[in-house]
């Protein structure tokens, strides 16, 4: 599954369980947040909030290298701060696409899905971003998906 692009997949393998996964996702934003406000950071579910978000992601990003979380741990991280970013990407432009929040069939990652089969996964790119550093910058991937979707 990919992060960057929208893909065509087969209608059967997505669920949309909308309500379900809009308020896990909530959960998991509320939780962002306060991570944020550790960092004197405060995330609004505006477009200016994303690059607050890239400067939160660069600090763990660098930390991974000295604390060693396991690959659970990163996951964890990624899906608090893939929701913040699948949610501020709904707010601004994708809920009017008819974006919603479901899943994969064979995975429990909460994804951005419509109706046709397209689908971005914020959560994997938030994972790459902490493995991968700055080069898989949430502000490039905030603005191709607002913009060109």
């Amino acid at each position: 599954m990919g992060f960057f692009n929208v893909f065509k997949y087969r209608k059967q393998n997505i669920k949309n369980t909308n309500s379900e996964w809009t308020v896990y996702a909530q959960k998991m934003c509320a939780t962002a947040v306060e991570y944020a406000n550790e960092f004197n950071k405060k995330l609004d579910y505006s477009e200016n909030s994303i690059a607050d978000l890239e400067k939160i992601l660069d600090w763990y990003s660098n930390d991974i290298a000295i604390s060693k979380p396991t690959e659970n741990q990163i996951w964890s991280m990624a899906i608090i701060f893939g929701s913040y970013l699948g949610e501020t990407l709904l707010r601004n432009g994708l809920s009017q696409k008819g974006f919603v929040w479901g899943k994969e069939a064979s995975s429990n990652v909460p994804l951005l899905i419509k109706d046709d089969g397209s689908y971005l996964t914020p959560n994997d790119k938030i994972y790459k971003r902490l493995v991968n550093g700055s080069e898989d910058s949430v502000v490039s991937f905030y603005r191709f998906a607002t913009k060109e979707i």
